[in-house]
């Protein structure tokens, strides 16, 4: 007789004999017993907290999943399965660099001297404060939310690496502050400025929304109703990486063009090569998720990723008006910039397979290539080597 142990999602009660060694969440563990029937053993999705089995076989490429894997060690490097995650991680790491390589004396120099005008000194002292916090956002998202369904050690390896260039880049965006010779009390009035702007602390509770459903969620890891939650959060994401920081790093990228801010342009020219990668990874993360999980890729399903799509949009719009108030700067009105948005959100929703929003084919800011690196810069030596370019956006 073969007896199937099954994993239930109908919240049923567990032992204090059933939780894990290392924390308070309960897991089930199904114990062989004497008898002679042969068990089946579905066991539960992966931790990182399950403890060590003595004498544990090596995982196969057949058990692992991208989320939801059950059964074995997720601290097993080996095997890999997703080919691509691992070389995304590796490009990512011959791309390092160190904001503090970049000269900054131009920018201080026009910061000191007052050759920015004051709609200038608006647009960026709010960019730089909200693109602070998201990038505090998005490493809270993955290690709160994120991290703990996955079950791919690629995936988990490569997402570390995020987390490590987020908190880089947080570390660019206060090494500019510091090269304007602002002291601390000055730079926390810059940095703080968003909370004091209601579209701004919306855009930012919107994407806290969604990590916090991951959260708080009561369903099981691995079941359809904690894969939904998870892909709505993922989709925010990659609306952070692919439209939400974009979109504020065009607002210096316009400044630079006129010869404004450019050391700071180039600062954000490093963050957006560490951006296009985290987005093709987010992108892919939720391709294979669907491929994996085809179930959850209903009809509903769909027409809530479009919403979030949508909704992201109207953020970015409200946002834009609130830092240009005047309809602009010189080389990107306001109207421009939101259509740059939509046009964005259209190739998102293409990404996902779905019917794009907005209709917008043409490009309506093409000049921002110009700042999308193709190139490595060693600022000590002064020469120019060539980098990985596989993590560059389309804008087809």
């Amino acid at each position: 007789m073969e007896i199937d142990i099954m994993l239930d999602f109908d919240g049923t009660e567990t032992s204090s004999d059933d939780l894990s060694t290392y924390g308070s969440t309960p897991r089930q563990n199904y114990k062989p017993t004497h008898s002679k029937s042969r068990r089946k053993m579905i066991f539960p999705v992966s931790s990182s907290l399950d403890p060590i089995t003595i004498g544990a076989k090596r995982p196969s490429s057949d058990n692992i999943k991208i989320v939801g894997g059950r059964g074995y060690d997720l601290r097993q490097p080996i095997p890999v399965k997703y080919a691509s995650v691992r070389e995304r991680f590796l490009a990512a790491r011959k791309n390092f660099w160190i904001p503090n390589e970049i000269p900054m004396g131009e920018d201080k120099l026009q910061w000191n001297t007052g050759q920015l005008t004051e709609a200038e000194m608006w647009l960026f002292k709010t960019n730089i404060s909200y693109l602070t916090a998201g990038d505090n956002l998005v490493p809270d998202n993955l290690v709160n939310a994120i991290f703990q369904h996955i079950t791919a050690n690629e995936m988990r390896q490569y997402l570390r690496w995020v987390m490590c260039e987020e908190a880089n880049h947080i570390e660019s965006y206060l090494f500019v502050l510091e090269s304007f010779g602002l002291d601390e009390e000055g730079q926390g009035q810059i940095f703080t400025l968003y909370q004091d702007m209601p579209e701004l602390v919306e855009k930012v509770n919107w994407n806290l929304t969604f990590t916090n459903n991951v959260v708080n969620s009561d369903a099981p890891l691995g079941s359809p109703e904690a894969l939904r939650a998870l892909l709505e959060d993922l989709s925010s994401y990659y609306l952070f990486e692919y439209l939400f920081f974009p979109l504020g790093f065009s607002q210096i990228f316009a400044l630079a063009r006129k010869g404004k801010l450019r050391n700071t342009a180039q600062q954000y020219s490093f963050i957006w090569r560490d951006e296009n990668l985290h987005s093709s990874n987010g992108l892919w993360l939720i391709q294979q998720i669907i491929r994996e999980n085809p179930e959850i890729w209903d009809a509903a399903m769909q027409d809530r990723l479009r919403a979030i799509v949508n909704e992201a949009v109207k953020l970015e719009t409200l946002h834009a008006h609130v830092v240009m108030p005047d309809g602009g700067i010189l080389g990107m009105p306001v109207n421009t910039y939101i259509n740059f948005a939509r046009f964005v959100a259209d190739n998102i929703c293409k990404n996902l397979g779905l019917k794009p929003l907005f209709g917008i084919r043409e490009h309506p800011m093409p000049w921002i290539s110009e700042y999308e690196l193709n190139q490595e810069v060693n600022f000590f030596e002064g020469r120019v080597r060539e980098y990985q370019t596989g993590s560059q956006l389309t804008w087809d």
